[in-house]
Formats: structure tokens, sequence, C-alpha cells
């Protein structure tokens, strides 16, 4: 049975890895997309929950109802709660631009994770809200 030949590295060859600067700067890149991504989809939930126009059947065929989103007030709030998340994403690009350029600012990244996560969850709040109403209309 033959071995193959074994390659020792020495020193700095053994333990070459990515630098920080470049994890940090694709990391900061994912997050300047994901923003755009988030931003496109809050405006469009709201622009969708917004000009809805709907007419609904009830007992018989002849009698409608017209339903608006401000026909509810948790639709209302639902509509309110993405427009916010939406201008707050757009008004954090230019800071995540930053992030790309400078990777070393610490206490804006901390900032914007302590905004993200408070826009989380008015935007949970937003959505589970309107699921609510809908699962009680049917």
């Amino acid at each position: 049975m033959k071995t193959a030949p074994v390659l020792v590295l020495e020193g700095s060859e053994a333990h070459k890895s990515i630098p920080k600067v470049r994890v940090s700067r694709v990391l900061s890149v994912l997050d300047f997309i994901l923003r755009v991504v988030a931003a496109l989809g809050t405006l469009a939930s709201a622009i969708a929950m917004g000009t809805s126009r709907q007419t609904l059947p009830f007992v018989a065929q002849f009698a409608r109802f017209k339903a608006n989103y401000n026909d509810l007030p948790t639709f209302t709030f639902f509509v309110i709660v993405n427009s916010i998340v939406c201008v707050y994403l757009v008004l954090s690009l230019p800071v995540s631009i930053v992030h790309i350029i400078w990777t070393g600012a610490v206490k804006s990244r901390i900032t914007l994770v302590i905004f993200d996560t408070a826009m989380m969850g008015l935007l949970t709040a937003g959505a589970s809200s309107a699921t609510a109403i809908v699962f009680l209309a049917h």
C-alpha cells in the first residue's frame, strides 16, 4: 500500500484566512441589498393595501358591500406601519453605504440593529393585526 506525500505548511501559510475587512465589507453590501429589498417590499404592500377596492357579496348576490382599507382601523394601521418602515429603510440606506465604505463604524451598526429590531416589531404588529381581522372575517 502506497501513501501519498504529506504537505506541511509552516508559519502564516497554515492559517491563511479571509481578512476581517473583506468579510465586513461583504456583510455591509448584503445589508444594503436586504434594505433595498425590504424597502421595496414594504412600499409594495402599503400601495397594494392602500389602493385596493373590493366588492363583497353579502347573503344574496344583490346586496354588495364595498371594502376599503380605511374601513377598519387595523388595515389603516397596517398601511401606516408599512409606510413608516419603508421611510425608515430608505433613510437608513446612506448609513448602510457608509458601512460599506468605512468598515470600522461600530456604534452606528449597533444603532441600526436597535432601530431595525424596533421596526421589525412594529411591522410584525401591523401584519398580525391585519391577519387577525382577515381570519375573523372568514
